[in-house]
């Protein structure tokens, strides 16, 4: 099975919805086939503490349905995921998960394997870490 490494991000926002550009923008990570969307949960949390979910079988707007992988959820976001995820959400905030497939890697990952190597490490860098550094060098950080 062809398959690229897989990360779980959780984004909170305060509202009551994610903001149609960061909807935008999977759409087009998606179209041009960096990734693909494998699993998609919306939590909202409203004022009075009260938590809502949605996603691909209940709730969940039809334009997140439409940018996941045949449309269909794979499962990959477990009820546990979701309880440890709600605990970023404020009160008055929305948080979206997403389970995305980095697709540009599928390849490279594959000849790794058909040549004997295994993913020995796999590492996140945060994102302030590397502006820091960038910022350290000298070079112009956007």
């Amino acid at each position: 099975m062809r398959v690229g490494p897989v990360d779980v991000f959780v984004y909170t926002f305060p509202g009551a919805d994610v903001a149609p550009a960061v909807l935008d923008s999977f759409g087009d990570a998606v179209r041009v086939g960096a990734v693909a969307l494998i699993d998609v949960v919306v939590l909202s949390r409203a004022p009075d503490g009260v938590l809502s979910v949605a996603d691909l079988d209940s709730g969940l707007r039809d334009a997140w349905k439409d940018l996941v992988v045949d449309g269909e959820a794979m499962t990959l976001l477990s009820e546990a995921d979701i309880a440890l995820a709600s605990g970023h959400v404020g009160a008055g905030e929305v948080a979206l998960m997403a389970a995305v497939e980095y697709r540009w890697a599928e390849r490279v990952a594959e000849q790794v394997r058909h040549s004997g190597g295994t993913t020995a490490l796999h590492a996140r860098v945060p994102h302030d870490a590397v502006v820091r550094a960038f910022l350290a060098d000298g070079a112009a950080a956007t």
